[in-house]
């Protein structure tokens, strides 16, 4: 009896000091989402149980109707009182303008987890400055052009041959998307980061796509050490998260200590140049500093880049018109040639308009935070927008994909329409509500890349194929409540028609 009453006393304890933890906001006068006093989750509970995605949970917190047209609204990671910034002013302060006082993300990485801690988005400032200048020169409109398309060629070459191989001799086959665009993106990734021919395309799988697979796969582990990396940064040291396997870590230690092509600059070979010309930076030279940066290269970019191929073509398949019209341009692109060159490729205008209209849709970042990091006695002031200061220490949420799904900036904001993007129509779209990779000093790094690599999939598989929907094509994306990034629930599957430009 006394053991029972011991538990409640303790449960309706903790009620009482979650209800003054969920009280925060109200006592400021800031229009926030209550969260139930009965649980230590805050707003997080569906996305801790997997039942919804990250950039889901973000829209729907962005899009709560209790928000009414307040331009931040409160809510709670865990007990940790958070903002969700609505107004495309306040967002390019956080983002651009105010950097200063936001300069890290939230989320951190335990320091007994060198391999996590030392990847460029998880590096605080005074560590992620140096990196991330260095990483830059990887991405310069030169490299691009000269150094990375052309290799970038043969992959695109190497899929329509996979294409041409899975048709054989057919005139249409239905084909799953997934495996497809994920040899793609790991082909271009181990081609221009690590100066491997990796080969998956040709060969129909391959050793990066495997390791990088597997370490999406889910497990209870893995979610806990997910959850603890993004939502409880302060208790990384007690929980002691892994950021990558062990195998998958050790995996990239052995391709940095295997590497053997230094006259390509690539990314291994440029921090290794790095770390001599700062010999006196000890972070730069931990042993794991190479690994960790080629680790999560692959990562930030396989599942962004792979599902944006498949919803893009998923999105044409359904929209014939538009899909016409594509076709048309690139008809005359592709005129007297079997490749494009990287300026016709850039220079493409109706190529440009579907794949900015895809990225409003399936923005590469569905979301993106700031921690306030400004001195201890003042915060950041958010007037005249808003009468409340930013602590230091609280997180700061942009839900990319809820504010490219406003209504309000984007009329019929679900339906496919390239034409948002026509260049007279361009100077209606209001600052700051289309930053599908972000924005800022924290933007992706290797956003121009991305589109690039989006490009010339979507030129080299129309070239030779009609995209069209087919029974088993799913009517609507569900985004996958098991990924960080967001990809597609559920296989898409379209039909390819032979039908050469």
């Amino acid at each position: 009896m006394l053991l029972i009453c011991l538990l409640m006393l303790t449960f309706l304890a903790l009620n009482h000091w979650l209800r003054l933890k969920y009280d925060y906001f109200r006592s400021r006068g800031i229009p926030y989402l209550p969260a139930s006093s009965w649980s230590p989750m805050g707003n997080l509970g569906q996305l801790l149980f997997l039942r919804i995605s990250f950039g889901d949970l973000f829209r729907q917190l962005y899009a709560d109707p209790r928000g009414g047209q307040a331009k931040v609204v409160g809510f709670f990671v865990f007990q940790t009182p958070a903002l969700m910034i609505r107004d495309p002013e306040l967002i390019r302060k956080v983002l651009i303008k105010n950097f200063n006082s936001f300069l890290n993300r939230y989320e951190s990485a335990d320091s007994g987890d060198p391999m996590g801690a030392l990847t460029l988005p998880l590096a605080k400032y005074h560590h992620w400055k140096e990196s991330r200048q260095c990483m830059s020169q990887l991405f310069t409109s030169g490299r691009l052009r000269e150094v990375m398309y052309p290799q970038m060629l043969g992959v695109a070459i190497d899929l329509e041959n996979y294409l041409n191989k899975k048709l054989r001799d057919r005139s249409e086959r239905v084909l799953p998307l997934g495996k497809m665009c994920q040899l793609y993106t790991t082909d271009v990734t181990g081609n221009l980061f690590y100066s491997l021919d990796v080969g998956g395309l040709r060969r129909g799988r391959s050793q990066l796509l495997k390791k990088t697979v597997e370490l999406f796969n889910t497990n209870p582990r893995k979610v806990l050490d997910f959850m603890s990396v993004f939502f409880l940064p302060r208790k990384t040291n007690l929980l002691r998260p892994k950021v990558f396997r062990e195998d998958y870590a050790q995996y990239m230690r052995n391709l940095v200590k295997d590497h053997r092509e230094p006259e390509k600059g690539d990314l291994i070979n440029q921090l290794q140049h790095f770390q001599l010309s700062h010999s006196s930076n000890h972070y730069s030279h931990h042993p794991d500093f190479i690994a960790s940066q080629a680790g999560i290269v692959l990562l930030a970019g396989f599942e962004t880049s792979s599902a944006l191929i498949g919803f893009t073509l998923y999105e044409l398949a359904k929209a014939p018109d538009i899909q016409g019209r594509l076709r048309s341009e690139l008809s005359e692109a592709f005129v007297s040639t079997s490749t494009i060159s990287y300026d016709s490729l850039m220079a493409l205008p109706y190529l440009k308009m579907v794949c900015l209209e895809a990225l409003r849709l399936y923005p590469a970042a569905a979301f993106t935070n700031r921690e306030c990091t400004s001195s201890e006695s003042e915060g950041f002031s958010l007037q005249p927008h808003v009468d409340f200061v930013v602590p230091p220490g609280m997180p700061a949420y942009i839900s990319i994909l809820g504010l490219h799904r406003d209504e309000k900036y984007w009329p019929e904001p679900h339906r496919f329409d390239p034409e948002r993007f026509a260049p007279e129509r361009t100077k209606d779209i209001h600052p700051m509500t289309y930053i599908p990779f972000g924005a800022g000093p924290h933007g992706c790094i290797g956003s121009r890349l991305g589109i690039l690599q989006l490009k010339l999939g979507i030129a080299h598989i129309l070239k030779l194929y009609w995209v069209e929907v087919c029974g088993r094509t799913v009517p609507e994306i569900r985004f996958n409540p098991k990924s960080f990034m967001l990809s597609s629930q559920d296989e898409i599957y379209l039909r390819f028609c032979r039908d050469k430009l």
